[in-house]
C-alpha cells in the first residue's frame, strides 16, 4: 500500500469516527433531556383538563380554554411543571373525557401546547383527531412564546403550523406581556397568528412610576394592523371589563366570568 493510499484510508477512518462520536453525543443529549423532562409521562400522576369560558362584549360564551391541572396530595389542583414533557398521545387520552362534557356549539375550543408538542410528528394526527371530535366546535392551539430559545427551529415550527391551519385549526399566541422582549419573541410568528391573548396581570402596576415598554393599546393596534383577534384575559372585576369596553376588545376571559372548572364535577 502506497503512502497516498494509507493517508486516504486513515482520512476515511477519521471521518467515520467523527460521525460516530457526533451521533453518540446527539443521542446521549436527546436521551438525557428526555429522561430529565419525562415526569408527566408517569401515568400514576393524576392529570386533568379544566375548562374556562371566554365571552364576548355581550356576555355570550364564544369558547372554552382547556387548562391542564395536576392533582396534589392535599386534594388541590395546580398547573404542572415542564408541560413539554407530556406526550401528545396522553394529551389525547386526557381530552377524551373533557370533550364529552362540552356543548355541541359552533364556538372555539382552545388547547395549550408547547414547542416540543407542536413540532412532534404526532402533531398532524392530534389536530385531525381533535377537529373530528369537537365538530361543530372550532379548534385553536395556543402557544406561549415566553422567552427566546436558540434551539427553536423556526422553519419547522412554521411549517407545522401552516399545514395544521390548512385543516382548519386556529393558532393563538398566549400571554403576550408588557416588555419589548415579548414582542421580539412573536414577531416572526405574526403571519401565522389568528389571536393574541393579553393578560391584565401583565399590565397592572402597583407603583404608578413603573414604566411598561408596551401597553394594552399597543397590542390592540398591533392586532388591528395585522388583522388578528385580541383576547383580554385576567379580567377580575367590573373595572377590568370597562377597560376592555374602552379599548373595544370584544373577546374576554377571567375570574369575572368564571373560574376554571373540573368538567367531571360539572357533569
Amino acid at each position: 500500500m502506497s503512502l497516498a493510499q494509507l493517508e486516504a484510508v486513515l482520512l476515511w477512518m477519521t471521518g467515520i469516527m467523527a460521525v460516530i462520536v457526533v451521533g453518540t453525543i446527539t443521542i446521549y443529549y436527546w436521551y438525557s433531556r428526555k429522561s430529565s423532562n419525562n415526569y408527566l409521562e408517569n401515568h400514576e400522576l393524576e392529570l386533568r383538563y379544566f375548562i374556562q369560558k371566554q365571552v364576548d362584549f355581550r356576555g355570550n360564551t364564544t369558547g372554552y380554554e382547556c387548562l391542564l391541572r395536576q392533582h396534589n396530595a392535599d386534594g388541590s389542583w395546580s398547573l404542572p411543571q415542564q408541560l413539554d414533557s407530556l406526550p401528545l398521545q396522553r394529551v389525547i387520552f386526557l381530552l377524551e373525557d373533557t370533550f364529552k362534557a362540552l356543548p355541541t356549539e359552533p364556538i372555539t375550543l382552545s388547547i395549550n401546547l408547547e414547542y416540543d408538542q407542536i413540532i412532534s410528528p404526532d402533531f398532524h394526527y392530534f389536530v385531525r383527531w381533535a377537529i373530528s371530535k369537537i365538530t361543530p366546535m372550532n379548534l385553536a392551539v395556543e402557544y406561549t412564546a415566553d422567552h427566546v430559545d436558540k434551539r427553536i427551529n423556526r422553519r419547522l415550527f412554521a411549517k407545522r403550523l401552516k399545514e395544521a391551519r390548512q385543516y382548519g385549526m386556529r393558532f393563538d399566541v398566549d400571554n403576550v406581556g408588557s416588555t419589548l422582549e415579548n414582542l421580539k419573541n412573536i414577531e416572526w410568528l405574526l403571519p401565522q397568528v389568528d389571536s393574541l391573548k393579553c393578560s391584565m396581570r401583565s399590565f397592572r402596576k402597583e407603583d404608578p412610576s413603573v414604566w411598561l415598554d408596551l401597553n394594552l393599546q399597543f397590542w390592540n393596534k398591533l392586532s388591528q394592523d395585522n388583522h388578528i383577534q385580541l383576547i383580554l384575559m385576567g379580567i377580575e372585576d367590573e373595572a377590568d371589563e370597562k377597560l376592555a369596553e374602552q379599548l373595544k376588545i370584544r373577546v374576554r376571559q377571567g375570574y369575572h366570568f368564571g373560574r376554571p372548572v373540573n368538567p367531571r364535577e360539572e357533569s
